[in-house]
């Protein structure tokens, strides 16, 4: 088992830290240890619920929490431009909302490539875009999306969730090629299996939760699943000057999973 691993550096005293789909077991994780390392957060939910149940996880003057829908422009412009104006310009950026459906590609429909697309690739790109000129503007900022191992290896019953998290991959290439000369570093964050409720359905589908655990030895060599901590921490890293000359990379902190043949 890991080690305890929410130890305070300091790594992000006074910055300022988006993360969305912050509800989600890594985006919870990441948004609580940025907290944590002394940021400045803005913690995301898709809905009420989310909301609320973000609020009652911290009482603290930097922990902020407000309601978004990552794939609505005007909201996602109107979020930028009032987090910008009330709390300050973003130094670093969490694109953690997305969504899981398995499916192959026949079986698959257009229903589910537009919720998979509109949450994975479009919320992501429309975050980026909005909160990207207040970044350039003061010469700095730090973007950490969620890609998966699938942005790098297809798996049974991923169709549409691979070519999404591939769009990320290619997506924060292009950005971190674009910015690197203005302060602005990009990076894909790439998990292997970690046990959230994303992922429920996709193992569901493929036999159940003992086969998985039966499994999981074969597909992550570590011989366990990731805890949401273990993601979140590479993500404070990244999002902190300690990675100051890291941009346009995949991230891959998937137990080992890729390694093999």
């Amino acid at each position: 088992m890991p080690g305890a691993l929410e130890k305070n550096h300091g790594l992000l005293v006074g910055k300022v830290v988006v993360v969305t789909g912050a509800a989600g077991g890594i985006g919870r994780a990441t948004a609580l240890n940025a907290l944590n390392e002394g940021a400045i957060v803005i913690a995301t939910g898709v809905n009420q619920a989310e909301v609320d149940s973000l609020v009652a996880q911290r009482s603290d003057d930097r922990w902020h929490v407000r309601l978004l829908d990552v794939r609505v422009a005007a909201d996602v412009d109107a979020f930028a431009v009032e987090i910008t104006e009330s709390i300050g310009a973003v130094d670093g950026l969490v694109n953690s909302a997305g969504i899981l459906i398995p499916n192959n590609l026949v079986d698959s429909s257009e229903s589910e490539y537009d919720r998979i697309f509109d949450v994975n690739v479009r919320g992501t790109y429309l975050t980026c875009k909005a909160l990207l000129p207040a970044m350039v503007a003061k010469g700095s900022g730090s973007i950490v999306n969620l890609g998966s191992v699938n942005s790098l290896a297809a798996e049974p019953q991923l169709a549409l969730y691979s070519a999404s998290k591939g769009a990320v991959l290619m997506l924060t290439r292009a950005i971190a090629i674009d910015y690197a000369g203005v302060g602005i570093r990009a990076n894909t964050i790439c998990p292997g299996f970690v046990d959230t409720q994303i992922n429920v359905p996709h193992y569901m589908k493929l036999g159940g939760r003992a086969l998985m655990e039966e499994r999981i030895a074969d597909f992550q060599p570590i011989g366990r699943t990731i805890e949401p901590i273990e993601i979140a921490q590479p993500i404070i890293f990244l999002l902190s000057d300690n990675s100051r000359a890291i941009t346009g990379t995949s991230f891959v902190v998937d137990g080992g999973a890729l390694a093999q043949v």
